[in-house]
């Protein structure tokens, strides 16, 4: 009997090698992880898997990490300027050469909500920072956009509508056409909508329902309700703001005049502060409007019945105080505001001014430039900033045109040659630019 058995050892010796081989392959094998470029015709872009960085020069065609092990998760980890680039086929587990992960790079495209017009307008970004029209220049949709907000890759988008308790995603193609993917319910219709900045996570201000509707975003740009899907806010939240560090979320709460406070968890929660909320009273009423700096320290809320900005510094626990001088003050009915993504300057839209208050920061607190305002259209709605800093736009919600503007050395706008463009729509509200 044992003679008969030795022949049998050594197979089960090898089959429990062979195991232990394919169990080693997938987690500890060194394998060789890159991919290919398009597009890319500017310096900056830097990639990253896991804690492993690498800058990306302008005009590759290919990138490679070298050798790696265990899983992978390849990301954006810094945007070259004037451009937006997404990585596709980013994750995997390894084990043998990967070759295949996809980095697509693109200029800047500026989307605009038509709340009157039933519409999303898309454009292109030139060269001079000029806007123009997509051929297919607007895309329709079954309710009133307000709100419209990009993840910071530029795969998806993402509207929210002032007539209908909803949010629309939307997939960007590489020529910035957007596509519907699908519709997820909110507690109400509302104003306000904000991605966190991984792209993980979108959250609506419900402004009938006083909550906020809170989603994950699947690897298809598709929303899902959170286990709990909304979390309890003041009354008629009308906008809100995730700190770029991705730790809260604050809430401008037009009703009740307070600003809502929430940390963000692992998997996107939100969870109320332990002093929930902070009041305006004292400076102003009716914030309509929030703005955090790049560096995650100071929050800025317009506060359009009072022609003031609320000033507020982040706390270690996330908490808001007021900062010293509590508030500034703008033009008339200030709507909308945008900090420069280098933190050192803010334009807010004054609504009933036909201006855009312009401003140096210092320490976090706001000062007016030496020309402290700008024309732009009728009723200005919503300003925002293109991510390198370099140009402002403009919503005019009477005009439906959008102002275009060049970022000065000082921070201090001039009108482009173009001055305005229109958004093929009626009475624009939010406008977006990735």
């Amino acid at each position: 009997m044992p003679i008969r058995l030795r022949p049998a050892l050594p197979l089960v010796i090898s089959a429990l090698l062979c195991a232990c081989g394919a169990s080693s392959n997938s987690s500890t094998t060194p394998y060789t992880l890159g991919g290919t470029v398009s597009g890319l015709s500017r310096d900056g872009l830097v990639l990253a898997n896991g804690s492993d960085t690498l800058a990306i020069a302008s005009g590759a065609t290919s990138f490679s990490f070298g050798s790696t092990t265990g899983n992978y998760e390849v990301t954006v980890a810094t945007q070259p300027e004037g451009q937006t680039c997404s990585v596709s086929n980013g994750s995997g587990s390894g084990g043998s050469e990967v070759s295949n992960v996809v980095v697509s790079c693109r200029a800047y495209m500026a989307y605009v909500a038509n709340s009157g017009g039933y519409s999303l307008a898309q454009f292109s970004q030139g060269t001079d920072g000029g806007l123009s029209p997509l051929s297919g220049a607007t895309v329709g949709t079954s309710y009133q956009p307000f709100a419209i907000a990009l993840r910071s890759d530029g795969k998806y988008a993402y509207a929210s509508y002032m007539n209908s308790a909803a949010v629309t995603a939307y997939s960007v193609s590489s020529a910035g056409a957007l596509t519907a993917l699908g519709t997820v319910a909110t507690d109400s219709a509302g104003y306000g909508l904000a991605v966190s900045p991984n792209g993980k996570y979108v959250y609506a201000a419900n402004y009938g329902s006083a909550s906020v509707s809170q989603f994950t975003v699947g690897s298809t740009g598709k929303l899902s309700a959170m286990a709990t899907p909304s979390v309890a806010a003041g009354t008629n939240p009308y906008a809100l703001a995730v700190s770029p560090d991705g730790n809260y979320l604050y809430v401008a709460n037009q009703g009740s005049n307070t600003i809502s406070q929430y940390s963000i968890g692992s998997g996107g929660a939100l969870t109320a502060l332990a002093t929930a909320s902070v009041s305006t009273t004292a400076v102003g009423t009716s914030p309509i409007a929030i703005a955090i700096d790049p560096d995650s320290k100071y929050v800025y809320v317009t506060l359009a019945d009072s022609n003031k900005i609320a000033q507020f510094a982040i706390g270690s626990t996330g908490a808001l105080s007021a900062m010293s001088p509590a508030s500034i003050a703008t033009g008339s009915s200030p709507r909308s505001i945008t900090v420069s993504p280098n933190g050192k300057y803010a334009y807010v839209a004054n609504f009933s001014g036909n201006t855009i208050s312009q401003y140096s920061i210092a320490s976090g607190k706001l000062t007016a430039m030496t020309v402290p305002t700008i024309a732009s259209g009728t009723n200005p709605l919503s300003v925002t900033i293109s991510p390198d800093g370099s140009y402002v736009y403009a919503t005019n919600y009477t005009d439906a045109t959008v102002s275009q503007y060049l970022v000065g050395s000082g921070g201090a706008l001039t009108k482009l040659s173009t001055a305005t463009v229109t958004t093929s729509g009626v009475q624009p509200g939010v406008i977006a630019v990735r």
